[in-house]
């Protein structure tokens, strides 16, 4: 305590106390006073963790004054509680300035306030103080073609290193290639392929073809420079950072020293970029930093690098609270207010990064564990390369409001875990995330979320502003399907979610949901572009098992898919919410299941100009009445290919209108209704979106309009991939995996996969089981996707089948319903096309296949066949029907074995070729 007249000292404090602590919402009440007082630590810049803080500034003799530090504080107040316990709260007060940190603070059980006696970190009064993970970058020189450089000796001497740059006050990108947009691979990886560790098992999800000029930048670097070349390759709902191991010159094979969630392709045409090396560094705003130390930057128009601000990071987390839910040894009763964290590290690990969904296995900057009863008001967050809090381990009432997220490597708050804890000390609830800006996340990882809630219960996230995403807003449950799931009872109301998407991934919402969800509510929301790359840019979107949640009074517009999707899920009510102008479609359901209501629709508002209103099965297993349709553009046949009156006697919508609702001005998106609205005739209530997002002083809401959301910039189409060659022998492929190029269709017990038991030539050949019971008739199956479109395309392959094989041989186009081309099967021993017999097959031995088709323009319905039995003069067969007469191109390539029971046959050398001539 300071020292001085003891009774006014008491008043002024009590004053004092009083302001911060109404600040803070918290009134503390001893026996005998009307307010407690309380102890006053001071920090500042100019401050010494040696001396006792309890002096706003350095006496004279500079032999006390306040402390220099956050962690300085935490450590005195552990003196002040080693005397006893706390009688009188704590408020450590935080001057304006710039506080340096390269390790986080880590706080523990016996750094806890109580109830009587809390515990604040804040800032002073009209003060911003700024917790800086980063470290300022001086000493530029102009080099040559505008490019700045500058050494950092820590970086030559391997103490250091960072991937994120900030120059006056904005993240610079790293240099890249292509600036814009992306990269094609061209095909998948083959055996022999990888120059590496040759482990065919996980190849598929660790390399890919690229064209030769492509990677001819990188071609020369050293192995050790290329694990410092990074690629971003892009999945459906993710993206993975890698490493380059290797690049196979020979067969242009790109191969990254760490694994994706996915084999490359599994979602279409593989996109991809390369990031940091030199050679990419030529477009204004970049960087790049070289392990010799050298840092070079190319400045952007009217960057002065003599007088700019460059920042660079070292510490990769702020606070972490260590509490012990196992042992009930919580941290508590801890506020933090008005301070602001800015500038954290990430630095791709050697094997690079790649999750299967919302980054999960990233960190955050704010991580708390086995923590109760701990607020942040006022705070900031910002520059950063990681997520920015995470309440994570059995944690319980904490809040966030009233904070600014910004900048964010990879997304905002996260609450919960992914797995289920056994009991209710070691679970996480009851986190209120209210009156906060989110925006500008998943700088490096692109599939982080705005707020991500997993195995947690009770929750409010209310009154937000979630803009700038790659991906999902709000995210609620980590169950897929109807498993044991504890995502019940959050609310997700009264949130302004917004430019989600930008076209960089897909399958995604503004709010997205999993799981048994009893009690959940996403009401009152607005919600606004929301735009994929290819599928799945949606409104409201309940995936897998989402159930009992209902979704009222939210305002849903321009999305790219639709408004509303659900994919699968039980008893969801989506009442009285306004869907307009979804992009695909206005409202999509997929996967229906017959034993359960899947949702109710009603009392909703669907506005559109053009387009269907339905994508998928709205007709079977859901409940629509009491809606309201308007398509402005006034179709004829806008209801799943029928008019309205044809929909209604489907047995749905019954009570439901076609009529204009009368918004304002919904080309301005001004969806107030006016006065003589018909929407009362389905029993709408009118609900005021503008009451969605952030509340309070004019400065705050302003706040979060004003900073720019990104111009959707929708990538040019994807290049045709170059028509499929195969030449597989099977002999380099790893035992039990599948074909490299093909995609498998293989549910247990049956099996595709390479075996030693035989082969045509050499040890190897590719064995099919099928087995009884299997759920399709066409499975097992692996098909190619070829993609030949002129020309002449011959197939050749060996086979081998055993006894009772049932199985075929199929050429497609990609039409819907698709055409067939040459088309052959076995059965009962004996080879059939057009349902001809034409030869025996012999069991238990080798037959050689070839199939001859011209495509295209050249295309007369025909093919030849030649089939080459044991022993014997090769059989031929010309002028063989097509499946189809329309048949033209050849998109899909299968085999498909139709047996119902167990049966096995071989392939060996299956070639593939396409003559354009």
């Amino acid at each position: 305590m300071r020292v001085g007249n003891k009774k006014e000292m008491m008043n002024w404090k009590c004053k004092i106390v009083s302001s911060l602590l109404l600040g803070l919402g918290v009134v503390v009440l001893l026996p005998g006073v009307q307010r407690a007082e309380a102890t006053t630590l001071y920090v500042a810049p100019t401050g010494n963790d040696g001396w006792t803080g309890n002096l706003a500034r350095p006496n004279t003799a500079r032999k006390d004054g306040p402390l220099a530090s956050l962690q300085g504080a935490r450590d005195a107040i552990r003196k002040l509680k080693a005397e006893g316990p706390l009688k009188e709260p704590i408020h450590v007060v935080v001057a304006q300035g710039s506080y340096v940190i390269t390790q986080p603070l880590v706080f523990e059980p016996q750094d806890s306030g109580t109830a009587q006696t809390p515990i604040s970190y804040e800032a002073a009064s009209n003060a911003h103080p700024v917790i800086d993970g980063g470290r300022t970058v001086t000493g530029w020189k102009r080099g040559v073609d505008g490019i700045w450089t500058t050494q950092i000796p820590d970086v030559k001497a391997g103490q250091w290193y960072f991937e994120q740059l900030w120059v006056n006050g904005k993240r610079a990108p790293r240099a890249r290639t292509p600036n814009k947009f992306y990269f094609y691979a061209t095909g998948k990886a083959r055996p022999g392929d990888d120059p590496t560790n040759g482990d065919q098992t996980t190849l598929l999800r660790r390399a890919f073809r690229v064209r030769a000029e492509d990677v001819a930048p990188v071609l020369h670097k050293t192995s050790e420079q290329l694990k410092d070349v990074a690629v971003i390759a892009y999945h459906s709902w993710e993206s993975a950072r890698e490493r380059i191991a290797a690049i196979n010159a020979k067969t242009n094979v790109l191969v990254m020293t760490g694994s994706s969630p996915w084999p490359y392709f599994n979602w279409g045409p593989q996109r991809y970029q390369l990031e940091n090396f030199k050679e990419a560094l030529d477009e204004a705003g970049e960087w790049f930093l070289d392990r010799d130390g050298t840092l070079y930057y190319k400045p952007l128009p009217g960057e002065d690098m003599s007088k700019a601000n460059v920042v660079a990071p070292l510490a990769e987390q702020f606070l972490l609270f260590n509490g012990d839910p196992d042992h009930e040894n919580w941290i508590q009763y801890i506020n933090f207010k008005g301070l602001a964290f800015r500038h954290g590290q990430y630095v791709l690990p050697p094997e690079g990064h790649a999750d299967g969904q919302a980054e999960f296995g990233i960190p955050a900057a704010i991580t708390a564990d086995g923590t109760r009863n701990v607020s942040f008001e006022q705070c900031s967050l910002s520059h950063i390369g990681i997520y920015g809090m995470h309440f994570r381990y059995g944690c319980r009432d904490i809040r966030v409001q009233k904070c600014y997220l910004s900048d964010l490597g990879a997304g905002g708050i996260r609450i919960g875990e992914g797995n289920i804890r056994p009991t209710e000390a070691g679970r996480t609830g009851h986190i209120t995330i209210d009156n906060n800006i989110i925006q500008g996340a998943g700088r490096i990882h692109q599939g982080a979320i705005g707020v991500w809630i997993g195995q947690s219960a009770d929750n409010q996230v209310t009154h937000n502003d979630v803009g700038d995403l790659m991906y999902t807003g709000v995210s609620v449950g980590w169950t897929w399907g109807y498993g044991e799931s504890l995502a019940k009872r959050n609310t997700i109301d009264f949130n302004h979610i917004h430019h989600i998407g930008q076209g960089v991934l897909s399958d995604m919402g503004a709010v997205y949901t999993l799981g048994l969800s009893e009690g959940t509510t996403v009401s009152n929301n607005r919600v606004h572009d929301i735009y994929a790359y290819g599928y799945g840019g949606w409104g409201l979107y309940n995936d897998e098992g989402s159930t009992s949640i209902t979704l009222e009074n939210n305002l849903v517009y321009d999305t790219k898919s639709s408004g509303y999707h659900q994919h699968y899920g039980k008893e969801n009510v989506i009442r009285n919410n306004i869907f307009a102008f979804g992009k695909d479609a206005q409202l999509q359901r997929t996967r229906v299941e017959e034993d359960h209501l899947s949702f109710t629709f009603e009392n909703n508002i669907v506005y559109w100009d053009g387009g269907p209103a339905f994508a998928g099965n709205w007709k079977d297993h859901v409940t629509l009445q009491n809606n309201l349709y308007w398509d402005a553009s006034q179709q004829a046949k806008a209801f799943s290919g029928m008019d309205f009156s044809q929909w209604q006697q489907m047995g749905q919508d019954k009570s439901s209108m076609v009529a204009d609702p009368g918004f304002i001005n919904a080309a301005a998106r001004d969806f107030r209704l006016k006065a003589n609205s018909p929407t009362s005739q389905i029993g709408f209530k009118a609900f005021d979106a503008s009451q969605a997002g952030v509340y309070g002083d004019a400065a705050w809401v302003k706040l979060a309009v004003s900073a720019p959301m990104p111009q959707l910039e929708v990538a040019p189409p994807e290049p045709e991939m170059p028509p499929l060659a195969l030449n597989d022998d099977f002999e380099a492929t790893t035992l039990a995996t599948g074909p490299t190029d093909a995609a498998i269709s293989a549910p247990s017990p049956s099996s595709i996969g390479v075996s030693g038991e035989s082969a045509a030539s050499g040890q190897h050949s590719l064995k099919i089981v099928d087995a009884p019971g299997l759920a399709h008739g066409f499975d097992p199956h692996f098909y190619y996707k070829p993609g030949h479109k002129e020309g002449i395309s011959r197939l050749a392959f060996d086979l081998r089948t055993e006894a009772g094989v049932n199985m075929y041989q199929e050429w497609r186009d990609a039409s819907n319903p698709y055409r067939v081309g040459p088309s052959l099967s076995i059965a009962n021993d004996h080879l059939y096309v057009n349902n001809q017999q034409l030869l025996a097959i012999p069991v238990g031995q080798w037959v050689h296949f070839e199939v001859v088709a011209a495509l295209g323009a050249s295309s007369t319905g025909t093919w030849d066949l030649t089939v080459a039995l044991p022993g014997e003069e090769p059989h031929r067969f010309a002028r063989l029907k097509s499946g189809s007469a329309e048949w033209k191109t050849l998109d899909w390539l299968g085999f498909v074995s139709n047996a119902t029971e167990k049966t096995t046959f071989y392939l060996d050398n299956i070639e593939l070729t396409n003559d354009k001539k």
